[in-house]
Order: C-alpha cells, then structure tokens, then sequence
C-alpha cells in the first residue's frame, strides 16, 4: 500500500480546533478514495491467491471498472465514492479470510459496482451475476428485482446496459433499470435524493434505504414511504438554512463531505445518529422533529467521520497494549480506552461549538436548554481533554492535536452562562458520573 499523504500543518492545526472546513473534507475523500482503490484491488488479488471458485467474476467485474475510468472517470468515481463501496470492500476482505469465503451476495457487489458505473456512463455492456432473490444491487442508484424470482434462492441473472439505462434478465422475466433513479419502472426501487437549495447554496444527499451495505451499526429502516421521505426533506431545508445563516463552519463541511444519509430506527422513541469508520460521507440517523437538532446532529457525526480519516493518515493514540487503560466518558456508561475517548471527545467539542452559538438564536425554555447542554458539554469536553492529556497513551501528533482542542476550550471560559442553566448541567452531570462509579467500581 502506498504511503499516506501528509496532512499539511495548517490544516492539521485547523483540525485540532475543531474546525477544518471544506479543504480539509476534500482532502479526507481524496484519501478515502486511494484507500478504496487498494482495497478494490487487494480483494480480487486475494480471491486470485485462493484460487476462489468465484476469482474470474471479480476480476472480470475490476477490469471492466478500469476500462471505464479511462473513458468515463466521472462515472466510475462517482460509484467508488459511495459511502457503501467502503462498507462492503472492508466486509468482503474479512470474509475471504473466513471458511465459507464469502457468499454470492456479497460476492456479486463488485459486479454491482461496475454496472452501475456503466449505467451512470451509458455504455453498453454486459454481465452475469448470482444473486440472491433476484434482486440487484447498484450502489447509489437503486435496486431491481425480477419478478419471477424466488425470494429465497440465488439465481444466476444478466443485466445488459446502454444509453438510457439497463435490462434485468432472468428466469424468463425482464426488469428495466432507469438511468435516473426517479423514474419509475417494475420491480425498481430507486435511491432517492434530497435537495436543499437557499442563498444560492445548494446541498443534494442520498436518501438510501435499500443498500444492503448501508451504515451496519445501529437500527436501519426498510423503504421509508412517501411521506416520510418528504418529512426528511422538509427537515434538511430547516438544517440547511439554519446552518448557512448562523453556523456557517458546519454548512462548509455538510456541503463537501455529506454523500448519503440513512434513516434509522429511534429506539424507544428518542433521536439517535451513528457514522462509520469505513463508509466515510455517510450520516445515519433517526428522524429529528426538527432542522435545529439535526444540525447538531451533523455537527457531531461529522467530527467522528473527520477524526477516523485523520487517524488513518495520522496515529494520534499509541498503539493499544495488553493493559489498556480505561478512562471515564461522562457521554458513555462504560470505560473507555484512549483512543474512544479521544474520539467522543472531538465529537463533543463540536457539540459544544453549536449550543455556543445556537443558545442565543433559541427563546424560552428552548434557550434554556441550549445554555444547558452548551455548559455540559464544554465542561465533559475540558474533562476528557485533560484526562487525555494526563494519559500518556498519545502520540507526539496526538499531543499536539489534544493541545489544539484545549485551547479552543480555554477560549470559551469567560463565557457567561445563565445560573439555571449552568445548575442543571452541573446538576447532570454529577448524577452521571455518581452512577458511572457504582456500574463500574472494580
């Protein structure tokens, strides 16, 4: 593998503050992208290795990805540059390794990924898959099902791309797959886009609830309806404004990092939101009720998705030895190692960031609790900053970026913050911290 870019000082240090806005986006997806690349490669150089029964299918599928990008570059990086491409290929590495090798479902995303790059381009070819139920997958344009397919059996099908798009065929029934996944066809599920347009800024995300390879930690949903999708819609127009007109650092990043966001299940009714390592330019999350708290929710994910780039071109933590320590997180009912706290505590640097701002565009109890959650949470930030700092278990890099997140925190601390407000949050967060010592006494 070659060797990483190095991230240059400036950047690094705007990173520290917790900032780094769209240079710094670009300059993690350009990573991202060369990560990817290896890793496509590194899959059919394994499976060749292996002498695996399926080696021919991928790498048919990896030289016809090649011979696109020579003619058509715009459509293969848009395909490869799904958050989902980084999911599977990260999955399909550990299952070569397993006994059974990986399956044909999984086997058969590498062949997704090269058709769906030929429908976006609008090239005409040809290629054979075993899929499960029928059922293709094309990463960031939809999925196509032959009708006459069972459900529960994997069936050997053709798909043929041209011009206007592509045909399914297979097990005597046809399916057509649009080039815009808007359109309708039988047996065609398209991904959806949100598009938010204000002050001449316009931010378009994916709406994916139909990859199977969609961020896999938390609770995905199924096809959202049309409603809900519509509500999405409503509630991104509410984020966008608000983030362009009163957080304008975040609306950079949104606007040149966010690819695709999943819709998750809100367990026992409350807002939740994940981001994973390996789909980077994905945000997974619940529907919030409102713009305002899925702004902060972006704030938040997003940090998590810069510091994972970051620490894959840069170790900030030392490597993990047999006695880790485990350190308090007042955002965790558990211990934590070095490097999760390290990760939560960026985050929560963000999260602090908004309420700084956001308490004073908030009336009523709203601002209350904005006051409220901006002193909790720079506090916890200061807290965990320091217990880092204490650790011993970073690197000269992560002693410096640590550093970074200190002082902007130490610039916040002649903030005035109302009595009610800094009350509750104190009030809070000793609760939290006396049931975090009974849980974990030992």
């Amino acid at each position: 593998m070659s060797r990483p870019p190095a991230v240059p000082g400036d950047v690094f240090a705007e990173l520290a503050a917790g900032a780094g806005g769209k240079r710094a986006m670009r300059m993690f997806a350009a990573a991202e992208r060369a990560r990817r690349l290896v890793l496509l490669r590194s899959v059919v150089v394994f499976a060749q290795r292996k002498s695996h029964e399926r080696a021919w299918e991928l790498t048919e599928a990896y030289d016809l990805l090649a011979d696109l990008h020579e003619d058509h570059e715009d459509a293969v990086e848009r395909v490869l540059g799904y958050p989902t491409v980084g999911t599977w290929v990260t999955r399909m590495l550990k299952a070569l390794t397993s006994k059974h090798g990986g399956g044909p479902q999984v086997l058969a995303y590498l062949q997704s990924l090269a058709v769906a790059a030929a429908i976006v381009a609008g090239v005409d070819q040809e290629l054979e898959l075993t899929v499960a139920g029928g059922r293709v997958v094309l990463p960031s344009l939809g999925t196509a099902r032959l009708a006459t397919a069972p459900r529960r059996d994997f069936t050997r099908v053709t798909v043929r791309t041209g011009p206007s798009g592509g045909e399914l065929y297979g097990t005597g029934s046809v399916t057509f797959i649009p080039q815009n996944p808007d359109h309708y066809a039988e047996g065609w599920t398209g991904v959806r886009k949100l598009l938010s347009q204000y002050r001449s800024r316009t931010l378009e995300v994916f709406l994916d609830d139909v990859d199977p390879y969609r961020i896999p930690e938390g609770w995905p949903v199924r096809r959202q309806r049309p409603a809900t999708a519509q509500r999405w819609q409503e509630v991104l127009d509410e984020a966008w404004e608000l983030m362009i007109d009163h957080h304008p650092a975040y609306a950079e990043e949104v606007e040149s990092g966010l690819t695709m966001i999943v819709p998750l299940h809100p367990p026992h009714g409350r807002t939740v939101s994940s981001t994973s390592r390996h789909a980077f330019g994905a945000f997974a999350g619940s529907l919030p009720k409102d713009g305002r708290i899925l702004a902060s929710l972006f704030a938040h994910e997003l940090q998590h998705a810069k510091l994972w780039a970051l620490i894959d071109l840069v170790p900030l933590t030392e490597k993990p030895a047999k006695a880790e320590p485990l350190l308090y997180a007042a955002w965790r009912d558990d211990p934590r190692p070095p490097s999760a706290l390290l990760n939560g505590a960026y985050a929560h640097l963000a999260v602090a960031s908004f309420w700084r701002t956001q308490r004073f565009l908030d009336d009523g109890q709203a601002a209350q609790r904005a006051h409220t959650e901006y002193a909790r949470w720079r506090r916890h930030t200061s807290d965990a900053i320091q217990t880092l700092l204490d650790s011993g278990h970073l690197t000269p890099a992560g002693i410096d970026f640590v550093t970074g997140m200190a002082d902007t925190v130490g610039q916040w601390r002649s903030d005035s913050i109302p009595a009610a407000a800094d009350l509750q949050a104190r009030v809070a967060s000793a609760r939290h911290y006396r049931a975090w010592m009974l849980r974990n006494e030992r």
